[in-house]
């Protein structure tokens, strides 16, 4: 017997009785801990409630608290980084760095609260041109490769031998991974979520008519096309069916609107910018916060010894059909690649940019609606002047420029790359509704990678904070932590 035989073997077969009405909870609390062996159902009361909790009463974050240190490092000329920690170094054993998405977002204090504070001592990094560090939205020196660096510069500068665990999620995911392959002895373990592996096809997906996202939300496609002066009418001919591939000219329009020296057309162009994400990012409508605490959709789960499954709290379900069916409903979650072919979503040639695009402010200026370049009434033009939108910046800067800011870490799926990771564990937890970072990139990694763990809540999106998905961080961080019955 393997260990999945081993676990559905040992399913309670009350389960499969009619179930009586519901007990009050402390009572359900206590028939877990009967079931999990404890001694006596008052054993509940010496857990703290997280412990407690099984698959489907889904867990929450940590206690808010206060960063115990932070500080700056000056990584090169031009980039000076921010950092923070949180938790008592002298209690925490373990080591955890938080890597943010965007690329852009920055660090919150609420990251550090997917971490046991008891277990880990969290740092947080603001990478380059983004959060606190400085200068904001800076492009100059900023690639895959400088970021991996930092992480290495932060971890001598801290004194710490390997970090224990990285949770990296959305791009943070992308600088997980790089970081793992340059520095695999110094990773003893990864937490991933919404995956996302920077290719060419994820950039289209997101950002390019006849990319994907575009028909999710074709009104909203349309208008954000129209704010850098692209034609609707020939855009919903051209979108859906004409057969023609991914066109990048509105990405490359808003390049020039968010990174040229046109103050107002930035401020307008990050409205539409950040409205089309955001209509993407809402489209899966169980985002909102499950009130019940209970687990609302199935969970797909692989592992190498099992395979595809669903579970739930007690493990995998029965064997047989059920297996089968995981299976198929794990490559039906693809939206714009084959389970056979991850390679076409790279898209780059044998040699990768070795400058990033030119900025063509005379471009931007020459399409752009002149009502669209007026700035909003309640913003001044001194305003406008010092208004940095980083997260846009960044992320569309690194979108138009893939290749270069790629470079050596271009393909994360690479035989060579992959054995680098091959004796670090890996959770990674995917929405299954995930309309930014699609289930293609998650389930093309487990097929490079197949030690990975991919724990798929099937009705969650890219939220980290969606309960399920939450939920699955939380367990993932404790597992590696050795707490409890995670």
């Amino acid at each position: 017997l393997n260990s999945c035989q081993v676990q559905r073997w040992l399913r309670p077969t009350a389960q499969k009785a009619a179930p009586p009405p519901p007990p009050p909870p402390a009572t359900r609390t206590a028939r877990k801990e009967m079931r999990l062996g404890s001694t006596s159902p008052a054993s509940a009361s010496s857990k703290t409630a997280i412990e407690a909790n099984s698959n489907t009463q889904l867990r929450t974050l940590y206690p808010p608290s206060n960063a115990t240190n932070n500080g700056t490092l000056e990584v090169d000329s031009t980039h000076t980084l921010y950092y923070e920690q949180y938790n008592d170094p002298v209690n925490a054993p373990l080591n955890a760095l938080f890597l943010h998405g965007g690329p852009g977002a920055g660090c919150f204090p609420n990251h550090a609260r997917f971490f046991s504070p008891d277990h880990y001592r969290v740092s947080l990094l603001d990478q380059r041109g983004s959060g606190q560090s400085t200068p904001k939205g800076e492009t100059t020196n900023n690639t895959l490769a400088t970021l991996v660096q930092d992480i290495e510069t932060l971890r001598i500068h801290l004194g710490y031998d390997r970090w224990d665990v990285l949770l990296g999620g959305s791009w943070g995911t992308t600088l997980a991974l790089a970081y793992a392959q340059t520095y695999p002895e110094r990773v003893k373990g990864m937490v991933l979520r919404g995956v996302c592996l920077f290719r060419q096809a994820e950039i289209d997906w997101l950002f390019a008519r006849n990319g994907g996202a575009d028909i999710l939300n074709l009104e909203g496609w349309k208008e954000f096309e129209k704010a850098v002066g692209i034609d609707a009418d020939e855009m919903t001919s051209q979108v859906n069916g004409s057969g023609k591939g991914p066109n990048r000219d509105a990405l490359n329009r808003y390049y020039d609107c968010l990174l040229g020296r046109d103050s107002a057309l930035r401020v307008s162009a990050t409205a539409s910018w950040t409205k089309w994400e955001m209509s993407i990012f809402s489209l899966n409508r169980k985002e909102k916060q499950n009130k019940s605490g209970n687990s609302d959709s199935p969970l797909l789960v692989w592992d190498r010894m099992c395979g595809w499954s669903f579970q739930d709290e007690f493990g995998p379900t029965d064997a047989g059909e059920t297996d089968e069916l995981a299976t198929k409903k794990a490559q039906s979650l693809r939206r714009f690649s084959s389970d056979n072919a991850p390679e076409e979503c790279f898209g780059f040639g044998d040699l990768t940019s070795s400058t990033p695009r030119t900025i063509i402010d005379d471009n931007a200026k020459q399409h752009v609606d002149a009502r669209l370049r007026k700035l909003p009434p309640n913003v001044t033009v001194e305003q406008a002047k010092t208004f940095v939108p980083a997260q846009a910046m960044l992320t569309c800067y690194y979108s138009t420029n893939v290749e270069y800011v790629m470079g050596q870490h271009r393909n994360l799926l690479s035989a060579k790359g992959i054995e680098r990771l091959r004796n670090i564990p890996c959770i990674a937890v995917q929405g299954g509704e995930d309309a930014i970072c699609p289930p293609d990139s998650a389930l093309d990694l487990v097929q490079s990678w197949p030690e990975v763990e991919l724990r798929i809540p099937l009705g969650a999106g890219h939220s980290m904070y969606h309960a399920e998905i939450c939920s699955e961080l939380v367990k993932a961080t404790d597992r590696f932590a050795g707490i409890g019955n995670s």
